[in-house]
């Protein structure tokens, strides 16, 4: 049994993720990147399961594929420190110290989320209309 549906499931959940990420208060920026994180994964785990690459199982043997094959080297380089950044939000006792909610839109989306996608999409001959995520707060207030 796969641990990972076909292309069309991690597209929904892709979106599913991606909706949410607006929805999450400035005072947890660390559930944004989190979630930002995850919607990369499912939009990596989509191009992958286009390319019928069935060896995923768990984060270890993603970042194998992702790191040993040139084709995915744009996906990877995004991929990579968005998720130690995901490890370190998660697991640091104060997370708004490394990424400060005004920070998110232009450090995590900017940087990791929306050139995954792209490249993704790309990789999957998919045209896609990227709608910039608007976040919930004011990033004058924070």
């Amino acid at each position: 049994m796969h641990l990972w549906g076909p292309r069309k499931q991690h597209i929904e959940q892709w979106r599913k993720n991606r909706s949410l990420i607006p929805l999450i208060p400035p005072a947890h920026p660390d559930w944004i990147v989190t979630i930002a994180f995850y919607t990369a994964l499912h939009v990596v785990d989509a191009v992958l399961r286009t390319d019928k690459n069935e060896r995923i199982t768990s984060h270890s043997s993603r970042h194998d594929v992702l790191m040993c094959v040139k084709r995915y080297d744009a996906i990877w380089e995004k991929h990579q420190p968005l998720y130690n950044l995901s490890r370190t939000v998660r697991y640091t006792a104060n997370p708004a110290l490394w990424v400060p909610y005004a920070c998110i839109e232009k450090q995590v989306l900017g940087r990791y989320l929306y050139p995954i996608e792209k490249s993704a999409f790309g990789l999957m001959g998919i045209e896609y209309p990227f709608e910039r995520i608007v976040l919930s707060g004011s990033f004058a207030n924070h």
